[in-house]
């Protein structure tokens, strides 16, 4: 497999532990689509980004002043989708988040998870 979408998908399915509903595995697809096509050349294809950035980021705040995680209270393959491109804005690009204040402490959220701090480490 070669889209990123793809693997996450088939390594939710294969080693997630929990039971999720047909609503919920719904909601994880549509955030990883969201991720690599919506966001992904929202942000990321240049032509795009200061029509599309804006309106990407301020629903993603939003949807972060709410609940910590895209899908509610829990951290899901959806969130590894969205969050690993949102890391990638200020390090790739070199671009400002700070109006976004829920999207950063997203982002921190994130780059706090064990998982994360683990693979610095290695």
């Amino acid at each position: 497999m070669w889209e990123s979408g793809a693997i996450l998908l088939y390594l939710a399915q294969k080693y997630e532990k929990k039971t999720f509903s047909v609503e919920q595995l719904a909601l994880i697809n549509q955030w990883i689509l969201f991720a690599n096509s919506t966001l992904a050349t929202g942000v990321f294809v240049a032509a795009n980004r200061e029509r599309e950035m804006p309106k990407l980021l301020t629903a993603l705040d939003k949807i972060f002043a709410q609940q910590p995680y895209l899908l509610g209270e829990e951290f899901s393959v959806a969130d590894v989708a969205v969050g690993s491109l949102l890391a990638y804005i200020p390090i790739m690009l070199k671009l400002d988040l700070s109006a976004y204040t829920n999207v950063m402490n997203y982002m921190q959220r994130l780059s706090e998870r064990p998982a994360c701090q683990k693979g610095r480490a290695d």
